[in-house]
């Protein structure tokens, strides 16, 4: 072969060759490589594919959508789910402890679900380590976007295209209808994730969606929508005359605020979420003898939740606390009872004890004590629910900036001693 023809050839196959490299650099190509990936990983290892904007709006953030939409726009900023983000400080303690573990691309995928939200895109995994993600710069990451947490198009767009559960509106983007937000799955994409990754020391226990698809209720044909998106009869959109049967969009759930500042907005919606816990405090005897022997009992019963309780994060758990006071208010008896899942994190992770009250379990808890010479006597129980206990609220520095916990049960009896 002539050597200008070899060299001629060569610069062609260089040239290629730095052509595709070129392409797999492009905006283009880094989306589709992460694209590519996302499509082989369960749920809870990849983002929503990124998704253009409908015609007819200006963007994918929910005050857009909440210029139409405003009922629903102002359930939602209250929410959870608004507040997913930059909004919750445990979240973020824990996400910084990820970060340097390498594995925080994964948390995001639930807790800033679309790919528009992300400043990376994962395109590959090296060695197959999950600790070791190979990421590029997202070229349609949308800041305002990242902090909106888990928004309107998490649920509703896609491809560019409005979904909903009607499908047959006159609405000035284009609308399709989607069965799928009538189901658990929209629910457990996030609310269901369980895998173990020993190399880092990680493990997801998000089991909620398989609790539920074990429950009596989702026998009965309950979905998660029943409990945490109750109904409402109004119009979809502002200056709508027709009234629908829609879904309130303040995914409530424990009611626990994200910060003290919140506690006010999620107290006037409580009305609407009752505890899943129910507490009740067994007949008492109006008066005992001194020395005589009183048995407290108090029946609880997973009532309401058609899921373990409590359910999702591992360190949440309840409290039920049963406390007898003399006259004086010295402490005579006191019963503490914990509810949750007992972890150790380290030198490996393992799962050391579960007591949690499965979909309508009922328990019986019972405190004993002798009656003092003289009375009256008080009963106080009270029932709390938590995010985070006092040690580890400490540990990340987060006390007067989370709330860790709420009571949401009190009752009060008194008892008199009588010779």
């Amino acid at each position: 072969m002539p050597r200008l023809r070899v060299i001629t050839l060569l610069l062609c196959l260089c040239a290629a060759s730095l052509g595709v490299a070129c392409q797999n650099k492009s905006p283009q190509r880094a989306v589709e490589a992460a694209s590519a990936f996302a499509e082989r990983q369960p749920r809870y290892m990849r983002s929503l594919p990124h998704t253009k904007v409908p015609e007819g709006l200006t963007d994918l953030r929910a005050e857009t959508c909440g210029a139409c939409h405003q009922a629903i726009y102002n359930e939602w900023k209250i929410s959870t789910h608004a507040r997913a983000w930059l909004d919750d400080a445990q979240f973020l303690a824990e996400l910084e402890k990820s970060e340097k573990q390498g594995v925080a691309w994964m948390c995001m995928n639930c807790h800033t679900p679309l790919q528009n939200q992300l400043p990376k895109l994962v395109t590959g995994l090296k060695d197959g380590r999950v600790d070791q993600a190979i990421m590029v710069d997202n070229p349609a990451f949308d800041s305002a976007l990242q902090k909106e947490a888990i928004t309107c198009a998490t649920c509703h767009v896609k491809d560019g295209v409005v979904l909903g559960p009607f499908g047959d509106t006159n609405s000035p983007h284009p609308v399709k209808k989607e069965p799928s937000l009538r189901t658990v799955e929209v629910c457990t994409q996030c609310h269901q994730a369980q895998a173990r990754f020993d190399a880092v020391g990680l493990i997801c226990v998000f089991n909620t969606g398989q609790e539920h698809q074990d429950s009596p209720q989702a026998a009965a044909g309950k979905i998660c929508q029943d409990c945490h998106m109750p109904t409402v009869e109004r119009p979809l959109w502002v200056g709508g005359t027709e009234p629908r049967t829609v879904r309130r969009h303040w995914f409530g759930g424990s009611l626990i605020p994200k910060k003290p500042e919140y506690a006010e907005e999620l107290a006037a919606i409580a009305q609407h979420f009752p505890p899943g816990l129910s507490v009740k405090t067994q007949p008492l005897p109006k008066a005992v003898k001194p020395g005589q022997t009183v048995q407290v009992d108090l029946r609880i019963k997973n009532a309401e939740a058609g899921h373990y309780l409590p359910s999702g994060d591992p360190e949440r758990f309840l409290r039920i606390q049963t406390r007898v006071v003399d006259a004086q208010g010295k402490a005579l008896a006191e019963h503490i009872e914990t509810i949750g899942i007992e972890y150790q994190w380290h030198p490996v992770v393992k799962k050391l004890s579960d007591n949690r009250l499965a979909p309508l379990e009922e328990r019986m808890l019972s405190l004993s004590f002798k009656a003092p010479a003289s009375g009256p006597l008080t009963v106080h129980v009270q029932a709390s629910r938590w995010r985070i206990n006092e040690r580890n609220l400490a540990y990340h520095e987060l006390e007067g900036k989370y709330v860790p916990g709420q009571s949401f049960f009190k009752d009060v009896h008194q008892i008199d001693v009588k010779k």
